[in-house]
């Protein structure tokens, strides 16, 4: 059985989601609109609650801060994301190519949103910010996990065969990720962006390709073995 796309162990906040129901749900999809509309600083608590049809208190009833809040926007975002990627390559059956199309649409969705360039701010505010900054951490942690488990699935056993393990590969892709929210966030020098993530992909498949088995390691038996060879003939006793 592959292993399941569940959401890892719960972070130290106390995440206000699926059991809340429909008015947290609402705060989300408010605070999802103001973010990308107006950036992370310049997004504003109470217009977040004017949008979602709520009172600034049950606002932070839910949520302890907009840091806080931003911070469960992205989480579900990724969730999302994941969850399309993972019935993106449903159809496919090999390892290879399911890493190939999950690689596409991940970077595809990022490329057509602005959720990088938003992490790229909240990066940029976390250097001053000690409570934005222990929010980032557990966005990160909680984003290399769902990438980590993410990877697990998608290849199945093919992953055996990478030159990484999951977990480096995650480390691997989150640092990329960051990199081109910066170069999005400046916005100058888009082609550069998509040579980048085209050069990255070449690496990608090279990374998939099933590596032969080392030298000296045992080899599966073939199915059509070579007759033994004939057996070599004692050596005649010298005269003396």
């Amino acid at each position: 059985m592959e292993p399941s796309l569940a959401v890892p162990a719960a972070p130290p906040f106390k995440r206000s989601l699926a059991a809340q129901g429909g008015q947290v749900a609402a705060i989300l999809d408010a605070a999802e609109a103001c973010f990308a509309r107006s950036g992370y600083a310049g997004a504003a608590m109470r217009a977040i609650a004017e949008q979602a049809g709520v009172s600034k208190s049950l606002l932070h009833y839910h949520f302890q801060s907009k840091e806080h809040l931003f911070v469960e926007t992205q989480m579900r975002a990724y969730e999302r994301l994941a969850a399309r990627v993972a019935a993106a390559v449903a159809p496919i059956a090999r390892g290879e190519e399911r890493g190939l199309l999950a690689f596409d649409a991940l970077f595809a969705a990022l490329r057509a949103s602005r959720d990088l360039v938003l992490q790229a701010e909240l990066w940029a505010g976390a250097l001053s910010n000690e409570a934005l900054r222990r929010h980032v951490v557990r966005l990160r942690e909680f984003f290399r996990a769902l990438l980590v488990r993410s990877t697990e699935q998608i290849l199945g056993p093919a992953r055996a065969q990478l030159p990484m393990s999951p977990e480096a590969a995650a480390d691997l892709v989150w640092a990329v990720l960051n990199g081109l929210g910066v170069e999005l966030a400046f916005g100058e020098a888009p082609d550069r962006i998509d040579r980048a993530i085209g050069a990255l992909r070449v690496l990608a498949g090279i990374a998939l390709v099933p590596r032969a088995p080392a030298r000296g390691s045992a080899r599966s038996p073939s199915p059509h073995p070579s007759p033994d060879p004939a057996p070599r003939k004692a050596p005649k006793p010298r005269r003396r």
